[in-house]
């Protein structure tokens, strides 16, 4: 089985640290595994001295007029089975290359994100649509009816082995911040398009119940527009005092930013799958969250978690009683890590997609 990876993302972001999850173990299962990337991006050296082949084709400019005769020749020369498509601005590029190839290799389509690509037309040029949530498939569906037959579900996965390894005491964020261990932090992870605003009204609920609570917010601190407006809205609602701020911080610390917040906050509707909702529950962190987008797949069920469906002011009344409850916060702490082990390993997730490309091969 042969799989050609395409991903041309100038950066390092979720869907490049998916790849580096999911590549070496196709790899150990005996997939022969090939990425095209731009030159001189985080994925053309991501995977050196691995088995996988890094083939960096230029995209843009001059060169990028001959990247689809280059990748219909990788793809004939090496035999690809399949090409696995990662982001929607591949797909033309990705299409060409296999018409050209004259090989005939399955298409796959990937959607990590719930603002896919919006053409009927070069959807229907997938083979077929893997979505990493129930909600991404209907949206899909929704689009394009059509496509119903040919979309799967396959739920991330994360390393719990490299989350143990690296998890450290309490003590990250709090000692960073002068609070104290006994000081209730909440927080949310994510740009601050992700509805972080209406949180606010149900911080001025916990704050009478616990005058001290602080709502931490990992983020990248570059100005936009809901930046803005969510401190203004913070300063109006008289709680911009219970704000704590923090840059995106590297992964490798992420394992002690969850063992200092007492609970993880999703408010984003729209989310194709939260993962970081996944790694709090790991790290024994519960979660509330707004009953919508993908997080609903991690939290349904979940005895580690609240999907809240009435707003800001049931999300309070959720965060209150977990925060007034020890022996209810013991329990999802405990329930969490096991919750994520049965159902959104890494060892699932390689062993889901090794089955799916195995059947496509076999289909031809």
């Amino acid at each position: 089985m042969k799989i050609l990876f395409v991903n041309n993302f100038r950066y390092r972001g979720g869907g490049e640290e998916f790849l580096l999850d999911l590549l070496p173990g196709l790899v150990q299962r005996g997939a022969c595994i090939g990425i095209v990337c731009r030159p001189n991006t985080a994925l053309s050296s991501l995977f050196k001295e691995t088995p996988i082949h890094v083939y960096p084709v230029e995209k843009s400019g001059p060169r990028g007029l001959c990247s689809f005769f280059k990748i219909a020749k990788i793809i004939r020369n090496n035999g690809y089975d399949i090409i696995s498509i990662q982001r929607g601005h591949d797909i033309v590029q990705s299409w060409i290359a296999a018409l050209l190839s004259r090989a005939h290799p399955r298409l796959i389509y990937t959607v990590h994100v719930a603002d896919f690509i919006n053409s009927r037309f070069l959807l229907g040029r997938m083979h077929h649509i893997v979505a990493i949530s129930r909600y991404i498939k209907e949206k899909l569906e929704s689009f394009y009816p059509s496509l119903s037959r040919n979309v799967r579900i396959i739920h991330h996965g994360i390393d719990l082995t490299a989350l143990k390894k690296n998890k450290s005491s309490p003590g990250f964020i709090r000692n960073r911040f002068g609070i104290t261990s006994v000081t209730p932090v909440v927080s949310s992870s994510g740009s601050m398009w992700k509805n972080q605003i209406e949180f606010l009204v149900a911080i001025v609920e916990i704050k009478n119940e616990f005058p001290s609570i602080r709502y931490l917010l990992l983020t990248p601190m570059a100005e936009m527009p809901q930046l803005r407006e969510f401190k203004d809205r913070a300063v109006k609602l008289g709680v911009a005092e219970a704000l704590l701020w923090l840059d995106t911080i590297p992964k490798g610390d992420m394992p002690s930013y969850y063992a200092d917040i007492d609970l993880a906050i999703s408010t984003f509707r729209n989310e194709g799958f939260g993962l970081w909702v996944v790694e709090a529950l790991a790290m024994g962190t519960p979660v509330v969250a707004l009953d919508g987008g993908g997080v609903r797949d991690s939290l349904e069920g979940c005895p580690a978690g609240v999907l809240v469906t009435h707003g800001a002011q049931e999300m309070a009344a959720e965060v209150i009683r977990i925060l007034k409850d020890v022996k209810v916060r013991k329990s999802m702490s405990e329930a969490g890590p096991r919750w994520v082990a049965e159902r959104f390993s890494r060892e699932r997730m390689v062993d889901d997609y090794y089955r799916f490309f195995d059947s496509l091969v076999k289909e031809q």
